[in-house]
């Protein structure tokens, strides 16, 4: 299931497995001037390049390395021969092996490997945008946010994932990601 929804210049993504009729956990993409953020999971990946070859995608950004925001990198880069890129931590996390819980692999399946190249200056510019790139660890140590300060766009990935917080992964620890936040915004109101 993909699902598109348009904010003002921002195309946003919902997508998510379905089985019996129903979508066993959503997940977001947006894409905004080109840029694509994220790119689901790898069981939503035909759909999202079927969306990608109507729309104008000219490189892809990832927040974090986990299955649900890396699954359709390696079709969309066959494919389509767009660029990828991500923070250096991100990059090597990607080509480390994980074993996924059985639920993970059900929901969003194993991602295939991709060239995914080191973002440069922090900074990522599109043609009408500029978006600074801010690590925000704590659901990953690899996670980042895209900010773009002249309109107050912050794409964040998993930095916040629910108000009533469940269950965490391992290795999540939630505060860093928020003092990265809340620091940046302390400086730039």
């Amino acid at each position: 299931m993909l699902e598109s929804s348009r904010y003002g210049e921002v195309i946003q993504l919902i997508m998510g497995r379905e089985m019996s009729g129903q979508v066993l956990y959503r997940v977001a993409a947006y894409l905004v001037d080109g840029l694509m953020i994220d790119t689901g999971c790898s069981h939503t990946a035909e759909e999202l390049l079927d969306f990608a070859r109507r729309e104008k995608i000219e490189r892809v950004y990832l927040t974090h390395y986990h299955e649900d925001h890396i699954g359709a990198c390696a079709l969309l880069q066959k494919e389509l021969e767009i660029d990828i890129y991500a923070n250096p931590i991100t990059i090597s996390l990607i080509h480390t092996p994980h074993q996924l819980y059985p639920y993970q692999e059900l929901v969003w399946g194993y991602p295939e490997a991709a060239d995914v190249e080191p973002i440069k200056e922090r900074k990522i510019i599109t043609k009408n945008y500029r978006f600074e790139v801010m690590d925000t660890p704590g659901h990953s140590k690899d996670h980042t946010a895209l900010i773009e300060p002249e309109l107050g766009w912050c794409f964040t990935g998993d930095l916040f994932v629910s108000e009533k917080l469940k269950v965490l992964r391992p290795e999540e620890d939630i505060e860093p990601g928020f003092h990265s936040f809340y620091i940046y915004r302390q400086g730039n109101p």
